[in-house]
């Protein structure tokens, strides 16, 4: 090329770069110029302009301000500042397609640089006293005298005093944001009863337990007997089988027989001999540090603080607010919260119903009686950054997208971390539901509950690059993931998660990922398993599946691999013709339409091929066997066993080592939260 023309060349080039910079400056000025500010605080005033200097009071004046501004001059960017403090919630706050932005110009609703607002649904209970009533303290074991509070509700201004297991209304306490535990007993665990002695016998089960429709029931020794005088029992339990559990209220109890009887409706399985439960709601049983008792005739309040505490410097906070959510957007688009704090609650704190493009970034959301963030419909909401943490249901719900149409919601949770859910009821409360057709669950953090992580039910959701941990910790038959009874949930990807001590399971067992009753057409590659499986489950357990591609995972100090439980030919065709599979697969969804038989070839051998999955390229380390039950079903193809010889997890995943053994690395390091401003602080 001659030197003048290259020359010229390179001077075009420059203009065009300086062009495109002063218009992205322009564009930048103009965004800046246009973006109006508003400015909440707790000390603030709605009579107030909502400026730095003189801010509105609550989020209700700033949203109506909003609303009033974008009227008159649409198309503004609108940034809410809400400073530091507390700001107490009596009633929800509802936003509705009139506060909605704008794509390129959403409403934020931030927290004030370097500020932590925090809206909360609880109130302090102050001017404790000590117990020193004889006939109470007669109740009470002799360990706890001296060193029960007690406080009067009602001068503290509460009058809801709710019910002690009703989902949704159940008050909670605690002390400088540690959660106190209602009276129980035992105080962990469960303790057994004896046989079931309802009038009706429950048909013969494969577990070969008697058990009784009717809620009567032996209880063991003699501590119960205490009982006896309690105004209000309850009892929670595993009623008959250990993945369904329930709260129940005592009718009566008989000390001479020793037996229970529960108030109707009694559980739907009914009850087996040597069930487990546990009592709550137990005045006489407050023996140990943290637990209280709330009297619902008298409005007292009884506390047995931690050793040394002063309750009337502690922040001593009972949860008050009982709507369903704390924060209601209605067909909302291009709305945001970023670095909010939203806390107490009896229900659940934040629902986004239909509408597109809101986001939750950088918040932390945490003790709610019931579930932490629920997505209804929509299009592409987000969570990011954030922190959700004691849950007594699930933390994260999530529904959208059409499965007939396969069009995707494109939802997401990100970067997030969300633990100790699944508090109050024990069982198929996850951290994450999804329900729909495609979104994505990305560089998540689970960990701790006494059930799932995550429960699936639909079509083409990405599972990547998240930490599962100690989930599983206490109900039987589940996963880390678990999805169930529907072959036509397809296009499921489970890939480049790190799954860590899962070893729950009291008759079948734990896996990181379970895919249950005919679950087929799953993806699981890249996926690291360390200390998953228990009992006659492996790191992968699959239940009557087909379809399902186990391929270049690590199992890492796990008992087994994989494990599968076989149906007969016979078996899955009478699955098949029942009216509520035919409803899932013709009525739900069509898979004999070209759009399915397109997507998900599979389905045109629905029929055929039972139980046949492909289970290649994978590498067990320091474990007992490779398969538990149904090897012979499978497509298997290099898949081995060896020592760790002292290496750990990350070794293994790297190309060097995964290179020996015919398989790829796993991107270890890329594995778990990556921006999550509260990580730090919360370990």
């Amino acid at each position: 090329m001659p030197k003048n023309l290259k020359d010229a060349m390179n001077r075009k080039s420059i203009i065009y770069a300086g062009v495109c910079l002063l218009l992205l400056t322009i564009s930048f000025s103009f965004t800046l110029q246009r973006t109006v500010k508003f400015f909440v605080s707790p000390d603030g005033d709605d009579a107030n302009p909502g400026t730095e200097a003189a801010p509105f009071q609550s989020l209700e004046k700033a949203k109506d301000s909003i609303r009033l501004l974008l009227t008159k001059t649409p198309g503004r960017a609108v940034v809410v500042n809400i400073k530091g403090g507390m700001y107490h919630l009596e009633e929800p706050i509802v936003f509705t397609s009139e506060d909605s932005g704008y794509e390129d110009a959403p409403v934020v609703y931030k927290a004030a640089d370097g500020e932590v607002p925090v809206f909360t649904g609880s109130r302090e209970v102050k001017e404790w006293q000590l117990l020193e009533d004889e006939e109470k303290l007669k109740s009470l074991p002799a360990e706890a005298h001296g060193k029960i509070y007690v406080a009067d509700l009602r001068a503290a201004g509460i009058g809801d005093f709710g019910d002690p297991t009703d989902t949704g209304k159940r008050p909670e306490l605690f002390c400088n944001g540690q959660m106190q535990t209602l009276a129980r007993w035992p105080n962990s665990g469960f303790v057994y009863a004896g046989l079931a002695k309802g009038k009706t016998d429950l048909p013969p089960t494969y577990i070969g337990k008697h058990g009784t429709v009717e809620g009567v029931f032996e209880y063991l020794g003699n501590r119960q007997d205490r009982w006896a005088s309690e105004k209000d029992i309850r009892l929670g339990g595993y009623w008959y089988w250990d993945w369904s559990d329930e709260f129940q209220k005592v009718e009566t109890m008989d000390t001479r027989s020793k037996t229970f009887k529960l108030r109707e409706p009694y559980h739907h399985y009914g009850y087996r001999d040597s069930l487990r439960y546990f009592g709550l709601n137990l005045f006489c049983e407050i023996d140990q540090p943290g637990e209280w008792y709330l009297d619902r005739t008298d409005a007292l309040l009884y506390w047995f603080p931690s050793e040394g505490a002063d309750p009337n410097l502690a922040s001593v906070t009972l949860s008050v607010f009982s709507a369903p959510f704390m924060v209601e957007m209605k067909n909302c688009s291009n709305v945001r919260f970023e670095g909010l704090t939203f806390q107490e609650g009896r229900g659940s704190a934040i629902y986004i119903g239909e509408g597109k493009n809101c986001l939750l970034s950088d918040c932390r959301i945490e003790r709610f009686g019931k579930d932490g963030i629920h997505i209804d419909g929509g299009e592409a909401h987000g969570i990011s950054g954030c922190m959700l943490q004691n849950f007594g249901c699930r933390g994260i719900d999530i529904k959208g997208g059409d499965r007939k149409t396969l069009a995707p919601a494109r939802h997401f949770v990100e970067h997030t971390v969300v633990e100790h859910f699944s508090l109050y009821k024990r069982t198929y409360e996850p951290a994450v539901h999804l329900e729909g057709c495609g979104m994505r669950i990305n560089n998540n953090r689970f960990a701790y509950s006494s059930s799932s992580a995550m429960r699936l039910e639909g079509n083409d959701f990405v599972i990547e690059y998240n930490e599962i941990s100690h989930v599983v910790n206490e109900s039987d038959d589940q996963g880390g993931i678990d999805m169930f009874y529907n072959p036509s949930y397809r296009g499921v990807v489970i890939r480049y998660n790190r799954w860590s001590d899962i070893k729950g399971g009291t008759r079948h067992g734990a896996a990181g990922v379970r895919l249950d009753d005919m679950i087929s057409g799953v993806t699981i590659t890249g996926n690291i398993f360390e200390r998953c499986g228990a009992l006659h489950f492996g790191g992968v357990q699959i239940h009557g599946g087909k379809d399902n591609l186990v391929e270049n995972n690590l199992f890492y100090n796990c008992d087994a691999a994989v494990s599968f439980t076989k149906w007969s030919e016979e078996r899955w065709l009478q699955e098949l013709e029942k009216p509520a599979m035919k409803k899932k697969l013709y009525e739900d969804v069509n898979i004999n339409s070209a759009l399915y038989q397109i997507r998900y070839p599979e389905l045109k051998n629905m029929r055929t091929g039972i139980n046949v999955n492909t289970v290649k390229n994978n590498l067990l380390v320091d474990g007992n066997t490779f398969f538990i039950r149904g090897e012979e079903n499978q497509v298997r193809e290099n898949s081995r066993m060896v020592s760790s010889n002292g290496k750990a997890v990350e070794e293994f995943c790297s190309a060097e080592i995964m290179k020996e053994f015919g398989m790829q690395p796993i991107p270890v390091r890329e594995i778990g939260p990556k921006n999550n401003k509260w990580i730090k602080e919360s370990r």
